[in-house]
């Protein structure tokens, strides 16, 4: 069995955020109305996901996640992107949690894959590192900051990014990120808390942003993003009312 190379520990340089998340806004007339709620900081998410590390993997297969990423990903995913290659696809799993989405995309694709994973949390890494050696998959993982991210420009063909962008107060530094180190015709890939009820939920649990697809879109087209696209997640209700997925490209010129 392939085992997972040792996490890399490096810390995250981003600092602490100390901004906020809009949870509504409304016109009355000539006044406007708005609702704002303090971020986490980088620090206290960090220790948040500490917290819940031991049995987040539980939870996400619990609301459904690890087949409805699977679904998601053969969905999104063009098989000639993946498959037939001649030297392993560098895939970045950003924020990468225990590793989820990582795991889903070996049993969606055939691969090769070279995988390499971050996260702002020690305890999450250490789940995952688990997670991905039981299921044969080495790869690196580092503990650092998705809004700088430690790798050179043009690195990967494809970033995976799983509930992680709504938890920053600004998700345009990740994305930029993120884009930065795709190759040109590479494919960053987002999952998002939705705009519902339970994406309410999520909200007041973690203080996240909660989008819709056009927002989403949005998002993505903002940092030259092509053929951009959402989906809605399937199968579990509660991954259908939590969740949306977007793709886009990045230009090969």
């Amino acid at each position: 069995m392939a085992h997972a190379a040792p996490i890399d520990i490096m810390v995250p340089e981003s600092g602490d955020n100390c901004g906020t998340i809009p949870v509504f806004a409304r016109w009355f007339g000539s006044w406007k109305i708005s609702v704002q709620r303090r971020a986490l900081s980088t620090t206290e998410l960090a220790k948040a996901y500490d917290r819940e590390a031991a049995g987040w993997d539980r939870t996400i297969k619990r609301l459904g996640f690890a087949d409805a990423y699977v679904t998601m990903l053969e969905q999104m995913l063009p098989d000639d992107f993946v498959e037939d290659r001649k030297v392993p696809l560098r895939v970045l799993d950003a924020g990468m949690g225990t590793g989820g989405l990582s795991v889903a995309l070996s049993r969606t694709k055939a691969g090769p894959f070279a995988f390499h994973g971050i996260d702002i949390s020690p305890g999450m890494l250490i789940e995952a590192e688990r997670n991905l050696e039981d299921c044969g998959i080495s790869a690196d993982l580092r503990l650092g900051d998705v809004q700088s991210l430690p790798y050179d420009d043009g690195a990967f063909d494809l970033v995976m990014a799983a509930h992680v962008l709504e938890h920053l107060v600004d998700p345009h530094h990740a994305i930029e990120e993120m884009v930065r180190v795709l190759k040109p015709g590479g494919v960053l890939l987002g999952c998002l808390t939705r705009r519902s009820s339970l994406g309410m939920y999520i909200h007041l649990k973690w203080r996240t942003h909660r989008v819709n697809a056009r927002e989403a879109e949005g998002w993505f087209a903002q940092h030259g993003l092509e053929r951009t696209r959402c989906l809605a997640f399937e199968g579990h209700t509660r991954c259908r009312n939590l969740s949306l997925a977007c793709i886009g490209r990045k230009p090969l010129a």
